[in-house]
């Protein structure tokens, strides 16, 4: 199902993952306003912003010349990626990805495309001061745009960030492409594209099958690779669960008020995703002190 999903890595944050997708067979591309940050990434579909030679964490300064690029960074964009579900990627505290991201994500969404931010917040603490200003703003204004799909919000104070990086990409992918065929239950592709367009935050995890316990489950959602999970509410829940015994009951007690409940059984692994979650107020308050 990779062939459905495109992918926009947006500055030099947002362009690391979305090779990591790549590498997988996903539709690509790459967009930067540093040229140098750009052959470093071994990919086949690369956007330089015209005029620009870097972003030196200056939003303003890439909001300033994506409004003068705008349309001729979209139709690169759209000759590219014609997928209706699409993935933006992008760091929160940069320039190039959170002054660009923004613009792109509005304008994807009021043409009908189900856009995904994968959103990388910075450690506070290793952080500078205008990289944690650039991310209190930027997280400020994606909560602003309608019309958003999943919004998962990966946090650097939790490990390593290539660490990171590579479990959401294997996490997600591992979820896009379920091969379960049980009789006891599947979770079909339509299911899954109702949780991706859900708006609100989303968390995805992949345990293997000794681990698939409730508990285990739930501790892996809240102490991942997301920022902190802040409500006890969501819309949807996806499993697709190695172990048949599995009470799901008492994962979704965990989150009161789920909407709906889409289970299937798999053979190795489960994975696990939630979404319809509230932002994490207290985390992207955390950017301003």
């Amino acid at each position: 199902m990779r062939e459905q999903f495109g992918i926009i890595g947006l500055g030099a944050c947002g362009s690391n993952i979305a090779n990591l997708f790549e590498s997988k067979d996903y539709t690509t591309v790459y967009v930067n306003t540093s040229k140098e940050d750009l052959n470093s990434i071994k990919g086949t579909h690369k956007i330089h912003i015209s005029g620009a030679e870097g972003a030196a964490k200056d939003r303003k300064r890439v909001l300033q010349l994506a409004t003068e690029t705008f349309p001729d960074i979209i139709q690169k964009i759209e000759n590219i990626i014609t997928q209706k579900y699409i993935l933006v990627l992008f760091s929160s505290s940069g320039g190039t990805g959170s002054g660009l991201s923004i613009p792109i994500l509005r304008y994807l969404a009021q043409i009908g495309k189900v856009c995904i931010p994968v959103v990388v917040l910075p450690d506070e603490n290793r952080e500078s001061a205008k990289a944690c200003e650039n991310a209190y703003n930027a997280c400020a204004e994606l909560m602003s745009v309608h019309g958003l799909g999943a919004t998962f919000l990966l946090d650097n104070s939790k490990c390593d960030k290539f660490v990171i990086n590579s479990r959401f990409v294997n996490e997600f992918d591992a979820f896009i492409n379920l091969k379960n065929s049980s009789m006891y239950g599947n979770i079909d592709m339509a299911e899954r594209k109702q949780i991706l367009s859900c708006p609100g935050i989303t968390v995805v995890g992949k345990l293997s099958k000794a681990r698939s316990t409730a508990p285990e489950i739930i501790q892996s959602l809240h102490n991942g690779i997301y920022a902190e999970i802040a409500s006890k509410t969501a819309m949807y829940l996806g499993i697709s669960t190695s172990n048949r015994s599995l009470d799901i009951n008492s994962i979704t007690k965990e989150f009161n008020g789920i909407y709906d409940v889409f289970s299937g059984i798999s053979d190795a692994t489960t994975i696990t995703i939630v979404s319809g979650l509230q932002w994490p107020m207290k985390r992207i308050e955390r950017f301003k002190k």
